[in-house]
């Protein structure tokens, strides 16, 4: 196939080439079902409501003595007061005498407490005595109690369709007599780096040559949206081996990320491998910075996003417009991150006649630029930061103080750390 006319030379907006990437991005058709400890960090594929009450009965948080607290009423150590003990309550065990007034029991941590209970005393606030125990303080209403229902009421959500399984949640699910739950299959990103100055370690690098990065930094970025990478060995700049790359790919892959080949240099081969392999363009530019030069194809209803050879450019571009594909194909909720304000600590120097993003590092509301500082490639500006900061079109240099939109590094629920202003 000969190549032809594929893209007109039109940027669009981030916004703009985001939604068109949605639009042909279908969400997962269907769950299946885990067991229970396998679907950590999975996608939940169905609502999970609470089947029973927790606590399912009321019990005491500690090692002590079960009472009514109107019996404890003037106690002290110099004058406690004493009470007879009818029965030992252990984790497990049912109650088997209601508490009479001057009457209590001794309960373990867990235990269910007897009819007449209102309050418990740590074994340590007693003479601890097997058979009549000295109360040695006065206790109120409820104090030292867990009431039956008090973590979580039968019908109260647990877990949300498109929701990313935490630990705790598998602890309550747990609690819940739950032992499988559905989760979304992870799908399958190919990942494709181009170009003739790549190599792989542990070669010895080559003079003009450089270790390929990106494979492995935007695998990593896809493992932390909960998706599998796969990957080929590094593609020369040959626009045959290249298209053939991606056809192999597309018979398994849910969607391709390529880096490299996609400006406008002699061996810029992406936009022609579109047209070899009948690939229906979507985009060619983007109004960002960096990484506008990134290039969206669609083929067999998968989408084949190509992203800049350099390191930095092709991760920017990757986390604002190939994170919210990835979410969609994985059934991930919400898809796009908030944006959330907040206030920059130093001050940005450069003009933006374009939409600029950066990444920063947000602390409540306060917003650091990377230590490392911006340079064009820099991986290691990378390090610590949780957030992209958005800097509009037209905006001119920032200033300590200024207000700012960030777009938190957080996969599915937005970590509770960040808050508006």
């Amino acid at each position: 196939m000969e190549p032809r006319t594929f893209f007109p030379h039109v940027s669009i907006s981030v916004d703009s080439a985001i939604a068109l990437l949605l639009e042909r991005t279908p969400g997962p058709e269907k769950s299946m079902l885990l067991p229970l400890l396998e679907t950590l960090h999975r996608i939940a594929g169905k609502d999970q409501d609470a089947r029973i009450d927790l606590p399912p009965f009321d019990n005491s948080p500690l090692d002590g003595f079960a009472l009514g607290h109107t019996d404890s009423v003037g106690a002290s150590k110099d004058k406690p007061v004493f009470l007879r003990v009818i029965e030992t309550i252990y984790a497990g065990d049912v109650p088997q005498k209601p508490l009479a007034p001057g009457e209590c029991a001794r309960v373990m941590t867990g235990a269910a407490l007897p009819k007449g209970a209102t309050c418990v005393i740590p074994l340590e606030d007693t003479d601890n005595h097997p058979d009549t125990v000295g109360i040695f303080h006065a206790l109120k209403a409820h104090q030292n109690y867990r009431f039956h229902g008090e973590d979580i009421r039968q019908g109260q959500p647990i877990l949300s369709k498109g929701e990313r399984i935490t630990a705790a949640q598998v602890g309550l699910l747990a609690a819940q007599g739950f032992t499988d739950i559905p989760v979304f299959a992870r799908p399958q990103v190919g990942i494709l780096s181009t170009g003739n100055e790549l190599m792989s370690g542990p070669e010895p690098l080559i003079p003009g040559k450089i270790y390929d990065s990106n494979r492995y930094l935007l695998a990593a970025r896809v493992l932390a949206l909960g998706a599998e990478p796969v990957w080929t060995s590094k593609i020369a700049d040959d626009p045959a081996l290249i298209a053939q790359a991606v056809e192999d790919l597309l018979k398994t892959c849910d969607c391709i990320i390529s880096t490299g080949g996609v400006s406008v240099g002699d061996h810029d081969y992406m936009p022609q491998v579109g047209a070899y392999i009948g690939a229906e363009p979507l985009f060619r530019r983007v109004q960002m910075k960096p990484g506008g030069w990134a290039t969206a194809l669609y083929k067999d209803t998968k989408i084949i996003l190509c992203l800049s050879g350099n390191p930095f450019a092709a991760v920017m571009s990757f986390d604002l417009l190939a994170g919210p594909v990835i979410r969609r194909l994985a059934g991930a909720a919400p898809v796009l991150p908030p944006k959330i304000p907040g206030v920059l600590q130093e001050p940005f120097p450069k003009a933006s006649p374009q939409g600029r993003f950066l990444y920063a590092r947000r602390e409540g509301r306060e917003v650091f630029l990377p230590k490392a500082g911006y340079v064009s490639g820099s991986l290691a500006s990378l390090i610590g930061c949780n957030c992209i900061l958005q800097i509009p079109p037209g905006r001119g240099s920032l200033d300590p103080g200024d207000t700012v939109e960030v777009i938190p590094l957080s996969d599915g629920p937005v970590s509770p750390s960040f808050h508006p202003l």
